[in-house]
């Protein structure tokens, strides 16, 4: 019996504790895979915070013949320490997929894994099984050639062949969920993760969701509607991720699927968190209208009921009672950065439209902007967020901040030259400087950005707004007043704000709510108001 493991390392800060990939895959060899019966699967899900000893102990445990790590930006070095110790030439096949895999990061952080190492490139489902296939084979036929899409080394050669094809019909995926195919314990995390589709129209460049995934294509409405009823009348999740890079992409589709949920509504049960993403210029009012209707109730302004706390509220009290998620990335608004990344043109008036939408159907918004984009300099950016933040009075929108990160194998990192970009080269790839943006300014801009966000991501918004409405300051300088009567504070000036070199958003989304209390907040913002 050959026994195949399957390792999920899953971020720390999420409720469901799975991932999705691993499940597909493990459901894909269930049902494709001829010699299932010979083998003996498990999917083992730890924590990205395990220690790398406990991981290694954990799947020596396992005495597994083959493992398969999905590798992302954020769990891909503690993956390489662990197949560093437990690989060896008498031990298991490892097998290295996910969306950090590609021909660069191989050369660059796994060549040392020149023996019993295969690493399955863009969508896995098919290419894993063909894998499983050739290493059945192999021992009979050692001239056998790889399959197309999965790499290995040969010595000190690469060897690599490119696999263009991808499913369409994604309904030959058998759900994991209908199927019974994941762990029946998960549910009691009460979050689920759910595909709708698999592809993107943008070609953004520094994504690498779309370097080997570059058509469209759909799960069947029928299925996706029976996973609904399964997730949310059967097992009562508490929220749901669907990871449609565009959930709009087919925007009467969209639609369908919200009107399912809102009869599931309608029949009694009580419907989950939904997290999707769109474009403000994919959508119409019909769809707004429908968002809307899922709320638990018809008007919704927690800003103005709540007390603000000492821990982040904004992806929990703010978002009470709205049930759709709608999360839009802008990313920049200056015209030049967009085309030197790849995103659409801006269309301000558009924009302006599709708010004045939003907030008339009280629907909520988490708004992506990326700090450290090129050409972008500090005046523009925070002239950007200037412009945004006129539309978020009044309402509970969440502003989400990134650094930008120079993901291996991305266009971006390839033009890192040309834009003259310094970041660092091991996970998780923040930039450090630009040419258009010195290192000082962006240390200064990511300090200033987790201020304004400690405070417009709180119930302490209305007081911000009071002052802006007073204060004919441009953002950026607002922001910097602020920031200079902050640091006399005696007990917040020693905090990683103001001393940390390196200021992100795993900060500005967690500590920095203890580090600077709301109350402190608060009477800086009325001694401002009061000037």
């Amino acid at each position: 019996m050959t026994k195949l493991v399957f390792l999920n390392l899953y971020p720390d800060d999420t409720i469901a504790r799975y991932l999705l990939s691993s499940y597909n895959l493990s459901a894909y060899v269930h049902e494709y895979y001829a010699g299932i019966s010979g083998f003996d699967i498990k999917i083992l899900n730890l924590s990205r915070d395990t220690t790398t000893e406990n991981i290694v102990n954990a799947l020596l445990l396992e005495k597994a013949d083959i493992i398969s790590y999905s590798c992302y930006v954020w769990n891909v070095n503690r993956i390489i320490e662990t197949a560093n110790r437990v690989g060896s030439p008498s031990g298991p096949v490892q097998v290295f997929g996910g969306p950090d895999i590609t021909t660069e990061k191989i050369q660059a952080s796994f060549s040392g894994f020149h023996d019993k190492a295969y690493f399955v490139i863009g969508e896995g489902e098919r290419k894993f099984v063909e894998l499983l296939k050739y290493l059945d084979t192999r021992a009979g036929n050692p001239d056998q050639p790889l399959p197309n899409g999965v790499a290995c080394w040969q010595g000190d050669t690469l060897v690599f062949t490119p696999e263009k094809t991808v499913i369409t019909n994604l309904d030959e995926i058998p759900s994991i969920y209908l199927n019974q195919y994941i762990d029946p314990r998960l549910y009691s995390y009460q979050q689920a993760f759910l595909e709708t589709q698999r592809g993107c129209r943008f070609r953004c460049k520094y994504c690498v969701y779309h370097k080997n995934n570059n058509k469209l294509s759909y799960y069947s409405l029928d299925r996706v509607f029976r996973e609904l009823d399964y997730l949310i009348i059967d097992k009562k999740i508490k929220a749901l991720r669907i990871f449609d890079a565009i959930f709009t992409s087919d925007l009467e589709r969209a639609k369908t699927i919200i009107r399912h949920l809102i009869g599931i509504r309608e029949q009694g049960h009580p419907l989950p968190w939904i997290y999707w993403e769109f474009t403000y210029d994919s959508v119409d009012e019909e769809f707004v209208n429908l968002a809307g209707q899922l709320k638990t109730r018809e008007l919704i302004r927690n800003n103005e009921d709540l007390v603000a706390l000492d821990r982040p509220q904004h992806y929990s009290d703010m978002l009470n009672g709205y049930t759709a998620i709608n999360c839009i990335g802008i990313q920049s608004f200056n015209k030049s950065t967009l085309r030197a990344i790849g995103r659409p043109r801006f269309e301000p008036e558009r924009f302006k439209t599709f708010m004045d939408i939003v907030n008339r159907h009280n629907v909520v918004l988490k708004v992506d902007i990326i700090l450290g984009l090129p050409v972008e300099t500090m005046n523009t950016y925070f002239a950007g967020l200037d412009f945004l933040l006129q539309f978020f009075d009044g309402t509970d929108h969440v502003l989400n901040i990134h650094r930008l990160q120079i993901l291996p194998g991305t266009a971006m990192e390839k033009e890192t030259g040309k834009y003259s970009i310094n970041y660092s080269r091991e996970a998780p790839y923040y930039t450090f400087s630009t040419e258009h943006m010195t290192r000082e300014e962006m240390r200064e801009s990511a300090r200033l950005s987790a201020l304004l966000f400690r405070i417009v991501n709180s119930p302490l918004r209305s007081q911000f707004y009071t002052l802006k409405q007073q204060n004919p300051l441009p953002l950026k300088f607002l922001m910097i007043n602020m920031w200079s009567m902050l640091e006399k504070v005696p007990e917040v000036r020693d905090t990683p704000l103001f001393r940390a070199d390196l200021i992100d958003d795993n900060y500005w989304n967690n500590r920095i709510y203890r580090d600077i209390p709301s109350a402190t907040l608060s009477d800086l913002l009325n001694e401002m108001i009061a000037r």
